[in-house]
């Protein structure tokens, strides 16, 4: 009764399953072997494999940051369109009604009307031809 002859003897299955992976095995090993061929011929064929596969990667990665720069590109334009456009127009609004003020300032002096009278009836001092208190240089 010694614990060796006790043990029941253990039965080999035999399954497909079993059967396919040591297939896979083999093949994985010639595949591996052919690989790792020596010498020039083996050199080249490991590298052309290697810049293929960087240059697959690198178009990954590319297009990729392409799809994100287009984003931000999108975000940048509306935005600006949305924020700058009516900027820009109160901008050129205000140039306009500068220049409307100035034509009016110099016909009003043409009448004898003095600097004095015409910041009392409202013009700007810019139409007066006078710089504003924020430029003038003490």
């Amino acid at each position: 009764a010694s614990p060796t002859t006790s043990r029941r003897p253990y039965r080999v299955i035999q399954s497909p399953i079993l059967g396919i992976l040591a297939d896979f095995k083999t093949d994985m090993s010639a595949t591996r072997k052919a690989n790792q061929e020596g010498g020039i011929k083996g050199f080249l064929t490991r590298a052309g494999k290697s810049f293929y596969a960087g240059g697959m990667f690198a178009k990954e990665k590319a297009w990729t940051v392409a799809q994100y720069g287009g984003r931000f590109c999108f975000v940048v334009a509306t935005t600006s369109i949305v924020v700058l456009m009516p900027l820009i127009f109160e901008i050129m609004r205000e140039g306009q009604m500068i220049e409307a003020d100035k034509l009016q300032v110099k016909e009003l002096r043409q009448q004898g009307y003095s600097d004095g009278q015409l910041q009392e009836m409202g013009f700007p001092k810019v139409a007066l031809g006078m710089a504003p208190a924020v430029l003038k240089s003490n």
